[in-house]
């Protein structure tokens, strides 16, 4: 289709070519764009791209997962449409919510069903009904019994089954000889088999759906413990109050495991099905369609009775048809409903960092940007019409944060995974760009490493060799309590990274200002570009040099032909106190946001840009370091936690390390860091013990043809 009329949502701009095959919620339809094309409803509104099957492409997220994203965009919705404040979006709960979680570990009616109709299923099983058919066999002439018009046939256009020629005719030594066999590959049998198949099936992806609300709660738990470790944590965050008020309420670690037990003893009764002889005695591919024909064993013989119930309570739990505009109004809501689940998710992971509202205004689609302060800044966060969720600080797009309501490793293939991230990345974002996009844990477990980290990769975190595009992908879900947690890790490096790597200020120093007074101040020195604040001044040392700096004023001199340079010291002046506030904040603990009540102290001076703060209320510990291979400086955020040689990915990041952290740990020495500009780790050079940086692809000097680079520790 000619798509001069979409928006990729991804890169922020209108598509150019055609369009053909697409991820779910990619791209999207705005007012100012042209009409829609035929077959699909008039656009009178914004509206997702999907074709005419209801979706960009085949992949789904699990039931658990969309039904209770369609719950949370419906709260969202309402809320909205009433013009709700950000405190009440902020309250909404974001993980599968305790009657949805009720309802999944319940018994369901086609478990009770498989319990009840079982044993009949069992006895066609292994007591199949079955039809003596005939059939000829190549036999030696001893062991035929009966002569047929086709055993002439045969026997006349094969002379390899001669024994010998005589005069009068033939010495057979091989003829075909008619006999009848046991056939089982009957039409109800093969309904009976197809059953056994199908309820396997069920049984399995019910029992992964107890496994993820299990998890969940685990996750939960150690969520919990983790924030009651942090007290300087506790009173503001409203989901750690909110989660432990909901895990108090119900025993559903032990509820989950009962039921797992219950359905892995169903699951196994069906399975020993598999291995019946009924199993290999019909042809499984055959297409039976829906709907069972009413023969007379399925109608009068009481075991195949049973499972024809046993058939259509299992039909109930199927998808039924529906049209094509209801298909794509199931797709529009999935669209509409995961943008809405997004921004709870988003609003959470302010609360999880220390971001706090401004004031009350309504975080609306379209409506206007709503405030934030961070660490004494204000940041603006504003919910555009193609569903992107922006946010700027100084008028500067800090993070673009994109609802993709496509599941990318539902596949849980390495080569269908790889082509779709191609896909998501036809148009390189120019401002950085954050994906969020719904995968559970089990789906990214069974990709390799190398995929597993490229669909995985955080602000901060970059995935082994990435080119240096802005753009990362992260996956949400409301099973994962983490999911809070890897976006808060990701939102606090986009908001501390320019505040922790501008170490050291420069300070411009304007025309006709003399620059030898430097020597005598300090803590100050020249640098290619003006003047650099090297350390913290104290407050003697700030009287000093302002007096010392406006002292470099001079009036306008005729005789020697110059004019008045005080407008630019008094800039010069303004420049060093705003440098001198800038060393100042990086005291500032990214971790609490205590301020140091002694900056002068807090701050160490490390040479090549280093520096190094503690904070004295949490214990926290950073750092600005200069990555050797692209020269850059990033901030680093120590923790106790232990690293895994083997795979300290993203996963193993959310459960040991949660939003600690700004730069990703090296794999093997926890207190190494992972460049998060150029993706190379400070130990890549001869590790041989790190899976991640034993990778071909895991530094930039291999891809360019060159020896590794040196890389700082």
């Amino acid at each position: 289709m000619d798509s001069d009329d979409l928006l990729d949502r991804v890169s922020g701009r209108p598509v150019s070519g055609i369009v053909g095959r697409a991820l779910m919620g990619q791209y999207i339809f705005l007012p100012e764009y042209g009409s829609a094309e035929a077959g699909r409803r008039p656009l009178g509104t914004v509206e997702y791209y999907v074709d005419k099957r209801g979706r960009s492409d085949r992949a789904e997220s699990d039931q658990v997962t969309m039904e209770a994203v369609l719950a949370i965009g419906r709260i969202v919705a309402t809320l909205t449409a009433r013009q709700a404040s950000l405190a009440e979006l902020a309250d909404i709960h974001p993980l599968v919510d305790g009657a949805a979680a009720m309802k999944t570990l319940s018994r369901q009616p086609l478990e009770e069903a498989i319990e009840e109709h079982l044993p009949f299923l069992r006895s066609v099983c292994f007591r199949p009904v079955s039809r003596l058919r005939p059939i000829n066999h190549l036999v030696p002439v001893p062991r035929a019994r009966r002569i047929t018009p086709q055993t002439v046939m045969r026997l006349a256009a094969h002379s390899e089954d001669w024994a010998s020629l005589r005069p009068d005719g033939v010495r057979p030594d091989r003829v075909l000889s008619p006999e009848r066999e046991v056939n089982l590959d009957l039409y109800e049998n093969r309904v009976a088999v197809h059953l056994v198949d199908q309820l396997w099936r069920y049984l399995t992806t019910r029992m992964a759906q107890i496994r993820d609300i299990k998890g969940m709660f685990s996750d939960v738990e150690r969520y919990i413990e983790d924030v009651s470790s942090r007290p300087w944590q506790q009173s503001s965050l409203r989901l750690w109050q909110l989660l432990a008020q909901f895990v108090e309420q119900e025993e559903w670690e032990a509820r989950a495991s009962l039921r797992l037990q219950e359905l892995e003893k169903l699951r196994s009764a069906v399975s020993a099905l598999r291995r019946s002889p009924l199993w290999n005695g019909v042809n499984r591919r055959a297409v039976l369609g829906t709907s069972l024909r009413a023969t007379n064993l399925l109608i009068g013989e009481d075991r195949f009775r049973h499972v024809a119930e046993l058939w259509q309570q299992w039909m109930a739990t199927r998808t039924r048809f529906i049209s094509v505009d209801d298909e794509l109004s199931r797709g529009q809501e999935w669209c509409r409903g995961y943008e809405c689940y997004v921004a709870v998710l988003l609003l959470r992971a302010f609360d999880e960092v220390g971001g706090e509202p401004a004031d009350q205004s309504v975080l609306a689609r379209g409506a206007v940007p709503v405030k934030y302060r961070y660490r004494g800044s204000d940041v603006t966060l504003r919910w555009g019409e193609d569903g992107v969720l922006v946010i700027e600080r100084d008028e500067t797009v800090v993070l673009r944060v994109v609802p993709l309501p496509h599941p990318l490793t539902e596949s849980r293939l390495r080569v269908s995974v790889l082509d779709e991230l191609a896909l998501l990345n036809v148009q390189s974002p120019i401002e950085p760009t954050l994906v969020l996009y719904p995968g559970g844990r089990e789906e990214r477990q069974e990709l390799p490493q190398s995929v597993r980290l490229q669909v995985f990769e955080a602000p901060g975190a970059p995935a082994p060799g990435k080119d240096g595009t802005p753009l990362w992908k992260i996956p949400v879900s409301p099973l994962e309590i983490d999911s809070v947690t890897r976006l808060g890790r990701g939102l606090r490096f986009v908001l501390e990274q320019p505040r922790l790597s501008g170490y050291p200020y420069q300070v411009s120093v304007g025309a006709g200002v003399d620059t030898d007074f430097v020597s005598r101040i300090p803590w100050l020195s020249m640098g290619t570009n003006g003047l650099i604040v090297t350390r913290v001044p104290a407050d003697h040392e700030v009287t000093a040099a302002r007096a010392l700096i406006l002292a470099q004023r001079r009036d306008t001199s005729r005789f020697q032909q110059r004019g008045t340079n005080s407008t630019a010291v008094e800039a010069l002046w303004e420049e060093v106190g705003r440098a001198v506030k800038q060393t100042v904040a990086l005291t500032r603990c990214p971790r609490c946001g205590a301020e140091s009540a002694t900056p002068d102290r807090a701050l160490q001076i490390r040479g090549d840009g280093h520096f190094r703060c503690s904070c004295g209320q949490c214990g926290g510990t950073w750092e600005g370091r200069r990555c050797r291979a692209c020269r850059r400086l990033y901030p680093i955020l120590e923790s106790s936690a232990r690293v895994d040689a083997g795979n300290t990915d993203g996963d193993y990041l959310d459960r040991h390390f949660a939003t600690d952290l700004l730069a990703a740990p090296c794999w093997v020495r926890a207190r190494v860091f992972i460049c998060p500009r150029c993706a190379v780790c400070g130990n890549a050079e001869g590790e041989s013990q790190c899976a991640r940086c034993s990778d071909g692809s895991a530094t930039v000097g291999q891809e360019r043809g060159g020896r590794r680079p040196k890389t700082s520790d």
